[in-house]
């Protein structure tokens, strides 16, 4: 598919500091304001930034001290024509920006956290593969609607980060999830998406496998979004990363 003008961002987590860079001016950003009691460093977006000529990456910047995470909309002296965003933080309820006119609408959106129901997963796998490591199991969401959202079919963008938990020595997890079906966005849009399991090193972060679900709850091997799942689910150690 042909992408002339648009170019996208998208960040795994924020903030993102570029102190040592120069602030750019208040033409060429858009800021997101955080409402307490949340902080912008526990806030995740992914954004798209349209503009004709070609309009490229650009940073971000999370500001902690005053609630707001700033995106630069200004590269190479040109100005981006719209920005797009997607908002999460965990155990909220997913925001959208949509601002395809900034030289018309206000460079400003707010984010305020309204808290999602959880729903709770208990997990199995087999772990004797590794021997002597403290793990984790770490759930990721795969924002598949992220392409209707940004009006780019097919569209790609880095998973968002839900939570970690510990793994017991038997191979058995458990943890609370958001449930995504009691978000208002649910059944417009956000009904589009998976949940990806990895093994997880607790001593160094690092991902050791990828964890499979089973055929009747899965999609692509990713976990089916629900409102609740079974009394446990047997993962299969998909992959290792070398």
């Amino acid at each position: 598919m042909r992408m002339r003008g648009f170019v996208f961002a998208l960040f795994l987590a924020l903030p993102v500091f570029l102190a040592a860079q120069t602030s750019p001016s208040n033409d060429d950003i858009f800021t997101i304001s955080v409402a307490a009691p949340t902080s912008p460093k526990d806030v995740q977006v992914r954004y798209f930034l349209s503009g004709d000529p070609v309009v490229r990456q650009s940073g971000s910047i999370a500001r902690p001290d005053d609630n707001q995470i700033v995106v630069k909309t200004g590269v190479e002296g040109r100005p981006a024509r719209g920005i797009r965003a997607i908002v999460f933080s965990p155990g909220c309820q997913f925001a959208t920006i949509s601002a395809d006119n900034l030289s018309a609408n206000s460079r400003q959106a707010d984010f305020h956290c309204q808290k999602l129901a959880t729903t709770p997963l208990h997990g199995k796998t087999d772990v004797s593969g590794f021997a002597g490591k403290e793990l984790q199991v770490e759930a990721l969401y795969v924002c598949d609607w992220a392409g209707q959202f940004f009006g780019v079919p097919r569209l790609a963008i880095s998973p968002l980060t839900l939570a970690k938990t510990k793994v017991e020595g038997d191979g058995t997890f458990a943890m609370e999830l958001p449930d995504f079906t009691s978000d208002p966005l649910w059944t417009s849009l956000s009904h589009n998406a998976t949940l990806m399991f990895f093994l997880v090193d607790s001593a160094t972060g690092a991902q050791l496998a990828r964890l499979s679900a089973p055929r009747d709850v899965s999609r692509r091997g990713s976990l089916k979004v629900a409102s609740s799942y079974p009394d446990e689910i047997t993962f299969v150690v998909n992959s290792q990363s070398r």
